[in-house]
């Protein structure tokens, strides 16, 4: 079923300059007319449903899959350099890429005409967006369902409905904390140059944090106070543009919400990018402190793992004693852990299995397990990657003497 969109423009045809090595497109041959010259009559014939005269078709490609076409089926393409709300492909650069524009725009079904818009071009003319991308067919695709023009000179893409992210390339324009605009370059320092840089659909500047580790978002509270300032990117990376690895995308668990990651570094958007093509948070509060991300950026470090080590040797039945961390002979003390760190007991007490327990109570039952390695052993190493949800209080107990035990508190 078509779905239409009516817009009301002037029509402007533009013809492709002329150049030193002309392509000429022949279109397929029309395949349409009957040559029976007695045809018998068909007053309401049943159109094939995978062909439309629609101005703008869903076709699926081997491939690409979902991909967008013109009313012929030449495929179209997005253009990374278009970042922002116009076209930048001018001159010469349109005998190759011919800008596609219909004043009547209709649609197949699967794409839906709020995505769809039309930009004035710099010389008055018009051309058809798709979520802010202008739109452009191929000189050397000179048939219908070629797609000679995916991946040319890194920043042209075949038009997709359902890409998860784009790139853009552009010049990079920082913001630091006093408000102040600088021209930065793919280094983070000052310099003009245009940069390759990773968006959402829509053209909205993504982000990492040079604090993150891979796959651990440091930054948002708990309570998302701050993410107003900078909003985690909840997107679903299912399909991503050729010059990107689908493989290279991940999602981070961020208090309940999925978060997109890249290389392993969580991605976000930045609360003062108030257009599409906005990249100010590359120079807050200072430049390179929340990067873009592209295929040549780093894989995201990973955590250091520091533990602090206690021996753990035993008094009898009666108590155990620790050595270590500002311990020296400690019978049977207090501990303070703090949320996401990690401790290990080296424990060397044979007959007195050493249990870390919700309750301080002797026994196997009521057992904590989350982040434990080896809970209950009696020679070994108890390692504890105390959990952000632990809660506030847990026991170290000997399994068969109640009198072996003391209390851990939790802290963030």
């Amino acid at each position: 079923m078509k779905k239409i969109l009516v817009v009301f423009v002037t029509a402007i045809f533009l013809f492709s300059c002329s150049s030193d090595d002309p392509v000429t497109i022949t279109p397929d041959p029309d395949t349409t007319q009957n040559p029976d010259p007695d045809p018998e009559p068909d007053p309401d014939p049943d159109p094939d449903p995978e062909v439309t005269d629609n101005s703008v078709r869903l076709v699926n490609d081997a491939t690409f899959g979902n991909i967008m076409t013109d009313s012929e089926g030449f495929t179209l393409y997005f253009f990374a350099k278009d970042s922002k709300d116009g076209s930048t492909c001018e001159g010469g650069c349109l005998s190759a890429w011919p800008l596609f524009h219909e004043e009547e725009l209709t649609l197949d079904s699967g794409l839906e005409a709020s995505d769809f818009s039309v930009i004035t071009r710099a010389d008055g003319s018009s051309q058809t967006a798709y979520k802010g991308w202008p739109l452009y067919r191929f000189a050397n695709d000179t048939s219908a369902g070629q797609i000679e023009g995916d991946g040319s000179g890194g920043v042209w893409f075949v038009a997709k409905p359902d890409y998860s992210v784009m790139v853009a390339k552009a010049q990079l324009v920082g913001r630091d904390s006093s408000g102040n605009e600088t021209n930065l370059n793919s280094s983070f320092e000052p310099g003009d140059e245009e940069t390759l840089y990773i968006t959402d659909a829509n053209g909205n500047t993504l982000y990492a944090f040079i604090n993150d580790t891979n796959g651990v978002n440091n930054f948002t509270a708990d309570d998302f106070s701050n993410d107003g300032a900078w909003p985690i990117a909840e997107i679903d990376a299912t399909n991503v543009p050729s010059i990107l690895n689908i493989d290279d995308f991940g999602t981070v668990d961020v208090f309940g919400k999925s978060q997109v990651s890249y290389k392993g570094w969580p991605l976000y958007y930045f609360g003062q990018d108030a257009e599409r093509g906005d990249n100010f948070g590359v120079g807050f509060p200072a430049a390179g402190v929340w990067p873009t991300v592209n295929p040549d950026t780093e894989t995201a470090p990973e955590a250091e793992v520091s533990s602090k080590v206690y021996t753990v040797t035993n008094q009898g039945a009666s108590a155990y004693v620790f050595n270590g961390e500002g311990l020296n002979d400690a019978v049977n003390p207090d501990f303070t852990f703090k949320r996401g760190e990690t401790y290990e007991f080296q424990v060397d007490t044979p007959g007195h299995p050493f249990l870390i327990k919700t309750i301080q109570s002797a026994g196997t039952g009521d057992t904590y397990n989350d982040g434990v390695t080896d809970n209950g052993a009696s020679t070994g190493s108890v390692i504890f990657v105390v959990p952000n949800d632990a809660p506030d209080t847990l026991f170290y107990i000997c399994e068969f003497h109640p009198s072996m035990t003391g209390k851990i508190n939790i802290v963030d």
